[in-house]
């Protein structure tokens, strides 16, 4: 009978163990169905190079940053002395557009009338650029140590740009009085200022003549004058540029006679634009101010050999020199301006020795310690040879 009781007892511990058991049970959930299966897998998120630095181990690594703007240029104050002559187009054609603003630059003019007033200013550092041809002042200048470089070509002289010639009175060409520069033995001419390019052009023709400086009498005058010197007969002939050749020419009392390439095999760099000191020693200040300059040659060149954009051209001139007459330019020979920038130096060269030839020059300064090519050099690697 106890034996029966304990196998009783046993039966109901296990069952009531059961029971617990399934009570504390969670109720099954039914099973989700799968999702569908994508038929193309989504592109896998990039994971950042380690090389980019910390920040792209982490997730929230910000972008890249855009690429930097380009530095806005330093701007900058420069002035230049113009003898306000056709040639000195590039200059203002570089104001007119911008180019010179789009280089910083804010370029203001101081206007002369003879090359000598040049040279004073341009070596003492009052003036930055010098817009005139090499001289035997240039020279000396440079022979008491002024930093001064011809960087770039301002005006050349050559067969269809003849913008220098040596003008003859027309009475004396039209009654055969002068024919030759022989002719002008005992008579008065006249240069643009001493030791320059037109003085040295106007004593050559009167050495092809087989004369010498005691059979004629060389005055210096500023080219503005030289026009009512030959109207009133004060002068037989002079070296000039235009417009004071087309005027004279214009108003009948001159004559286009010599023009002066022919003393330089048919090529001659007149004019230059001469840095100071103050620019050679900011090279990168000068090559932005040349390659403006050169942007404007390039316009003033295409607006005289394919006539693309003259009346703008024509405009500027009107503006900054002294040939108002629209008409004018339609008479004057126009200066030929390298558009490469590139100088004449077989010229320049030969204009040098004539000046040490003559004794004007004795000092120990050579053409190549006058010129620096690399202002243009730099500028046309930027915009292309033309």
């Amino acid at each position: 009978m106890l034996k029966e009781k304990r196998v009783l007892c046993l039966i109901v511990l296990v069952a009531t163990a059961l029971l617990a058991a399934c009570a504390s049970a969670p109720t099954p959930t039914p099973t989700a169905k799968p999702a569908p299966v994508a038929t193309s897998p989504a592109k896998p998120t990039p994971v950042p190079s380690k090389q980019e630095g910390s920040a792209a181990a982490s997730p929230t690594a910000a972008k890249p940053a855009a690429t930097a703007a380009k530095p806005t240029p330093v701007p900058a104050a420069i002035k230049i002395g113009s003898l306000q002559t056709i040639s000195d187009a590039g200059v203002y054609l570089a104001i007119e557009k911008g180019y010179f603003k789009e280089q910083g630059i804010t370029v203001s003019l101081e206007n002369f009338l003879a090359t000598p007033d040049i040279v004073v200013p341009l070596t003492t550092g009052q003036i930055d650029v010098g817009m005139i041809p090499l001289s035997v002042g240039m020279l000396a200048a440079a022979d008491r140590g002024i930093e001064l470089k011809m960087v770039v070509d301002k005006g050349t002289s050559r067969p269809g740009f003849e913008f220098t010639w040596i003008i003859l009175r027309k009475d004396l060409y039209d009654s055969g009085q002068v024919k030759t520069p022989a002719d002008l033995k005992g008579m008065k001419v006249a240069a643009g200022s001493p030791g320059s390019i037109t003085d040295q052009a106007m004593r050559m023709a009167v050495a092809e003549g087989g004369l010498t400086d005691k059979d004629v009498e060389m005055a210096i005058l500023p080219f503005a004058d030289h026009a009512a010197a030959l109207s009133n007969k004060a002068i037989a002939a002079s070296t000039t540029v235009e417009p004071f050749i087309a005027r004279g020419v214009a108003q009948g009392f001159a004559v286009k006679w010599i023009p002066i390439s022919r003393y330089f095999d048919g090529n001659v760099t007149n004019s230059g634009l001469w840095f100071g000191g103050n620019l050679i020693k900011n090279k990168e200040l000068g090559q932005r101010l040349v390659y403006g300059y050169l942007k404007g040659v390039r316009d003033y060149m295409k607006a005289f050999t394919t006539k693309e954009g003259r009346d703008d051209v024509v405009n500027a001139l009107i503006k900054y020199t002294n040939v108002k007459d629209a008409k004018m330019y339609d008479l004057m020979e126009m200066p030929y301006v390298d558009p490469n920038g590139l100088l004449d130096v077989k010229s320049l060269q030969a204009q040098y020795n004539w000046y040490r030839e003559m004794g004007l020059y004795k000092g120990s300064k050579t053409m190549n310690d006058l010129l620096d090519p690399s202002y243009a050099e730099s500028a046309v690697q930027k915009l292309g040879k033309y």
